[in-house]
């Protein structure tokens, strides 16, 4: 009976940076959730501890770490006190030093609404839109995400924004979605129709987005890591941005193909001073299939076709890369082979449960 009040959780409070912030972190809630909810500009990418983007180093108090650090940190990060925020919930009041991040902060938005709209893009990706019920003011960028969450699922799971935030009507947002053999959320999604269904939405997350340079812009994506990058580009078209871009984009088949049409519009639309050049690489494309274009895995004809020819000069180049994990690995290593610095090369992990650590 006496252990009951003794046990009940309190808020405490994180001291960021020797003073130079102090937020509150609700019991029950990890750091990275309440710093974002503070407004600040904290450092962060997939918020379930895989991507290490958040990482911040405790100086002092104690920690509740609700997955093992070291799936994603080095012994000697681990002896410095570096924690995972997303994944760090507090038993005492902190200090704690981070590298603040360079993107402006953006207000967290929770938002309810339905899905309005599921269309079919692929045989394997839909397009789902969500209708919010009430307005806000969207201040996001394109290439950022939300996170979605359904009464009939365990936990939120995390999308790309489709469309640049201009672009998309008023109160909406558009995702596209693969199927993952096993995924609850997509699963649910593909099983039956799932319009009018209530939604909860909370949003923007995410340091993906375009930085406003002028070198040359090498884009990467596969799956359903379209909607990113393609959310970035119409970002590019409405501001106009003058530079040469390049985007390939790898698919399974024919089938897996989709945007076409987007794409034609963003290089008509594109500066008209600079290139825009969009190319589709098959990786297993079937015997007899009429397909001419470029075959392979996208990152080994863009060294074959690009980087053994010196067609492109990636002096100074920025790279943007969205899809599945071993397709950014390998674009990030062939970049830094290529002379581009990894600070130099932005991008955005899909991960799905078989690629989050301890297989959550």
């Amino acid at each position: 009976m006496f252990g009951l009040f003794g046990n009940k959780k309190q808020d405490h409070t994180a001291t960021i940076n020797n003073g130079e912030a102090t937020i509150t972190v609700k019991a029950g809630d990890n750091l990275l959730k309440a710093a974002l909810e503070a407004g600040l500009a904290w450092p962060h990418d997939c918020r379930v501890g895989s991507c290490g983007t958040c990482k911040c180093v405790i100086k002092k108090g104690k920690i509740k770490a609700l997955t093992d650090f070291s799936y994603v940190l080095d012994g000697e990060q681990l002896k410095a006190g570096t924690a995972l925020a997303c994944q760090t919930v507090l038993k005492t009041d902190i200090e704690v030093d981070v590298e603040m991040g360079e993107a402006p902060a953006t207000q967290l938005l929770q938002l309810e609404g339905k899905i309005s709209q599921v269309n079919e893009l692929t045989h394997d990706i839909k397009e789902l839109v969500v209708k919010c019920d009430s307005s806000f003011t969207r201040e996001m960028m394109a290439g950022q995400y939300a996170e979605i969450s359904v009464k009939d699922i365990s936990s939120p799971r995390s999308y790309s924004f489709a469309k640049a935030p201009r672009n998309e009507k008023d109160g909406e947002f558009s995702f596209y979605i693969r199927k993952v053999p096993g995924g609850e959320f997509t699963e649910w999604l593909f099983a039956e129709d799932r319009v009018g269904t209530p939604v909860s939405l909370g949003a923007p997350y995410g340091q993906f987005y375009h930085r406003p340079l002028s070198t040359q812009m090498l884009c990467m994506a596969g799956g359903s890591g379209m909607s990113a990058i393609k959310a970035i580009l119409e970002e590019c078209v409405l501001e106009q941005v003058e530079r040469n871009c390049i985007f390939l984009f790898g698919a399974q088949e024919e089938r897996d193909l989709y945007c076409d049409q987007e794409m034609q519009s963003i290089k008509e639309h594109w500066h008209k001073g600079y290139k825009f050049e969009y190319v589709t690489v098959l990786s297993a494309n079937k015997e007899g299939s009429p397909w001419t274009g470029p075959t392979g895995y996208v990152t080994d004809y863009f060294k074959e076709a690009y980087m053994d020819t010196s067609v492109l000069d990636l002096n100074g180049a920025k790279g943007y890369l969205c899809g599945p994990p071993t397709m950014i690995d390998s674009a990030i290593e062939l970049l830094k082979s290529g002379g581009i610095d990894e600070e130099s090369i932005y991008y955005d992990k899909f991960l799905d449960a078989s690629s989050i650590p301890g297989g959550r």
